[in-house]
């Protein structure tokens, strides 16, 4: 009897600590940030490439920017996100969300430019990778 008792015991402690990682894992995405990547380029520039991916087997795709159009996506896991990015004869990579250095973020706003891919610190835009050609 004893033997059953502790087993019913054991199955229901089990079953209570799986339902209670559920909503701590909800919690968590809900905490992630909204990555907001934006296309200023010169009037009448090409159109901007985009791919977005992270190393968990995620990927957002390919995305043609215009100038002023705006690429937004929520991060879904506390993995690194990368973007790849194509303009003309130039390119560059970065990421554009990592932990520690983007811990407690609601959203992060990257702005693409002739100089190349800034990010918004605080009040200003910092410039983070400048374009390569090969």
């Amino acid at each position: 009897m004893a033997t059953r008792i502790q087993h019913f015991l054991l199955l229901s402690s089990l079953a209570l600590w799986v339902l209670s990682a559920g909503p701590v894992e909800v919690q968590a995405a809900q905490n992630l940030p909204t990555v907001q990547i934006i296309n200023s380029m010169p009037p009448n520039s090409p159109k901007v490439t985009l791919r977005v991916a992270s190393g968990n087997n995620i990927y957002l795709g390919q995305h043609h920017l215009s100038m002023d159009e705006i690429y937004k996506f929520k991060v879904e896991q506390e993995k690194k996100y990368y973007c790849v990015v194509e303009w003309q004869q130039y390119f560059t990579s970065w990421p554009c969300f990592e932990l520690p250095r983007d811990h407690n973020q609601a959203f992060l706003y990257w702005l693409m430019k002739k100089e190349g891919i800034y990010r918004w610190e605080k009040a200003d835009w910092v410039l983070e990778t400048p374009w390569k050609t090969d």
